[in-house]
């Protein structure tokens, strides 16, 4: 018999290779099953970075393509890390930084590019699972953004849907039902709402994007918005869409908006039913703000044109053929077309009729004012004492008056 010693099956060739593959299983399985909980979880992007920063015994950053934190845990040094990524082209970067040990990995989302970042102070540990936690993270925040995505598309398709049945009109027996479905979206049943167009502030026509930025902001501020692009017949550029609360946080949050866009707002109503009728008057709000941004300084401080706040002139003028009414209007100023009498007219209605105040913002002694002003009352044939006589000129001048007391600081003419 062979008395020589036999090796021991620990020591067998390749056994230790084996027990090492084992143990980066058994670490994969139990990474695994530690941020699986996060899926499901109310914030699972949140969820994730707190269970990543518990697994490497440090901290765990995840990060937009612009270095926007969007969840994070732990102390490790966010900023000093980003300021790495953006220094570097490379998909992947293994970092020291103080006594923090890094790792980073640039994934692809359907949001977007990402990064995620996991930081240690034992090095160690970082060797043993940095790769295989960086992998199995990178898997799950896909899947988290995927279920999402997918849940943001299907909640954009029945939001549109819905809004857009609203707009071509249901009958009242119907009405319960669609507050049901209104209700689905963050809406209080039966309150008051009201219709909203956008258009971009810059002339520009309306695209999916600016829907997309409404719904963000909107989101953000807890705002329940139904949003579409629609178009009021076929001619006509694309618009935005909204129905939202007729409430003082959606009024604030239309102010916001109103820094970016042009914004027409419906009177607010209660029933389903009269939403085509608000939709007209938000069109028409929303040409009014069109023509006073046509002409102001700072088309951004029109803020939000409510056809229930406007005054009766602007209401009068809105609802009068257009062509008809330039021609009018032309016929009205034509005595006082040339300058500087139009400017000096202009200036005075706007000053609430305050020749002190009119000859200040036109640099000209008062006498000089006066003599213009005596000038046009020549031009007209009548005293701007008129009542009939000035109310003929605040409309045929209301356009420009607009935006000239935004300038002065005064309030619209009534």
């Amino acid at each position: 018999m062979d008395s020589r010693p036999q090796p021991s099956p620990a020591s067998a060739p390749g056994d230790e290779e084996g027990a090492s593959e084992v143990r980066l299983l058994r670490i994969a399985l139990e990474i695994m099953d530690s941020l699986l909980a996060a899926v499901s979880s109310p914030d699972p992007v949140h969820t994730l970075a707190s269970k990543m920063g518990s697994i490497c015994r440090g901290a765990s950053v995840i990060y937009a393509l612009d270095g926007e934190i969007l969840a994070s845990s732990g102390g490790a040094p966010s900023q000093l890390i980003w300021n790495e990524v953006a220094a570097s082209s490379q998909p992947e970067l293994a970092l020291e930084i103080g006594r923090w040990h890094v790792l980073t990995r640039r994934v692809s989302l359907q949001a977007g590019i990402h990064v995620i970042a996991i930081a240690t102070r034992s090095p160690d540990l970082l060797s043993e699972m940095g790769g295989v936690l960086l992998d199995t993270s990178e898997r799950l925040l896909g899947a988290v953004h995927g279920i999402q995505y997918g849940a943001a598309l299907r909640d954009r398709r029945d939001n549109e849907q819905l809004i857009a049945s609203l707009h071509d009109g249901i009958l009242p027996s119907r009405e319960h039902r669609f507050w049901s479905r209104i209700a689905q979206f963050g809406f209080t049943a039966y309150l008051p709402l009201r219709a909203v167009e956008f258009e971009p502030i810059d002339g520009g026509v309306s695209t999916e994007s600016d829907v997309g930025r409404l719904v963000a902001r909107a989101r953000a501020d807890g705002i329940p918005l139904l949003i579409m692009l629609s178009r009021p017949d076929m001619d006509s550029p694309a618009m935005v869409s909204a129905i939202l609360p007729a409430t003082e946080a959606a009024s604030r949050w239309l102010n916001l908006m109103a820094e970016h866009y042009l914004v027409g707002v419906s009177a607010p109503f209660s029933s389903l039913v009269q939403v085509p009728g608000s939709v007209r008057e938000a069109e028409k709000a929303l040409g009014i703000a069109r023509s006073w941004a046509s002409i102001a300084e700072r088309p951004e401080r029109i803020g939000p044109v409510r056809i229930d706040e406007i005054d009766l002139s602007t209401w009068l003028l809105s609802h009068v053929d257009q062509q008809q009414l330039r021609t009018r209007i032309g016929i009205t100023l034509a005595p006082v077309s040339a300058e500087p009498l139009r400017t000096t007219l202009l200036t005075y209605l706007a000053l609430d009729q305050n020749v002190a105040r009119t000859a200040e913002a036109l640099f000209v002694h008062q006498n000089t004012v006066r003599y213009r002003l005596g000038s046009i009352e020549q031009a007209m044939g009548a005293s701007l004492d008129s009542a009939p006589a000035l109310a003929n000129l605040v409309l045929a001048l209301h356009q420009e008056l607009v935006p000239y007391r935004s300038k002065w600081n005064t309030a619209p003419p009534t």
